[in-house]
């Protein structure tokens, strides 16, 4: 494999929330949303929200699946109405902004060789292209600046661009910043379905699947597999 650029996946290929995460972020966005519907005049239990934030959870699942980002604002709308609170937009979208800023309040859990990104970065120009959820893209750029890891050159967010993968246009962000034609990228992530199937589909001649994490299995096949970042710089001599 000779790419002139390489684009990465974020979630379950570069980073994953871990059990710190789990257990400080979760709490908080109940307790957001538990504060907010107190403001709205219309109080729950704590029983009631996580429910509903669960099932705002799955309308986010089916909206990615049918190819469409949810934003935040949407799924706090949607919380609101399950709990039968007044639609107030304005105090949705703090609501919203306060839920996404929580994700601040522990570190992501960094997969196996991640650290390889920033020899990468010393050869490649780098770029992420990835769909996001509670956490939008400026967010998790703070996370990769925690991290040490603020190596890339250009951003494709769905929450930012609106298109989500495997639409050809989210991968086209990236590599237009960067001024990279697809057929000269490599893709690294972690789902046949999202970043295999869209990288081919864009015209990308190489996907790797990581499976660090977990291997999902799909009909787009990989150029390769990994399970370890690290792995990528014997498959690029």
């Amino acid at each position: 494999m000779k790419p002139k650029a390489i684009t990465f996946d974020f979630w379950g290929t570069l980073f994953t929330e871990g059990e710190a995460f789990l257990e400080k972020v979760m709490p908080a966005r109940y307790e957001i949303l538990l504060d907010a519907l107190s403001e709205a005049g219309h109080p729950a239990e704590e029983a009631e929200v996580r429910e509903a934030y669960r099932q705002a959870a799955l309308a986010f699942e089916e909206a990615w699946k049918a190819g469409e980002h949810l934003p935040v604002y949407e799924r706090v709308a949607r919380i609101f109405a399950l709990l039968g609170a007044p639609h107030d937009p304005g105090l949705i979208a703090l609501t919203a902004r306060r839920l996404e800023e929580s994700s601040l309040l522990a570190p992501l859990k960094p997969l196996p060789g991640v650290e390889v990104l920033k020899d990468l970065a010393k050869k490649y120009p780098l770029a992420i292209v990835s769909d996001t959820g509670m956490t939008p893209g400026r967010l998790l750029r703070e996370h990769l600046k925690r991290q040490g890891l603020d190596v890339f050159q250009a951003f494709s967010f769905s929450d930012e661009t609106g298109f989500v993968k495997p639409k050809p246009e989210a991968f086209r962000v990236a590599l237009e910043a960067l001024d990279v034609a697809p057929e000269e990228a490599l893709h690294v992530g972690d789902l046949p379905q999202t970043d295999i199937k869209g990288a081919f589909g864009t015209g990308y001649p190489w996907a790797v699947q990581y499976v660090g994490l977990r291997e999902v299995n799909g009909e787009a096949k990989p150029t390769a597999k990994v399970k370890d970042h690290r792995e990528l710089l014997s498959l690029l001599t």
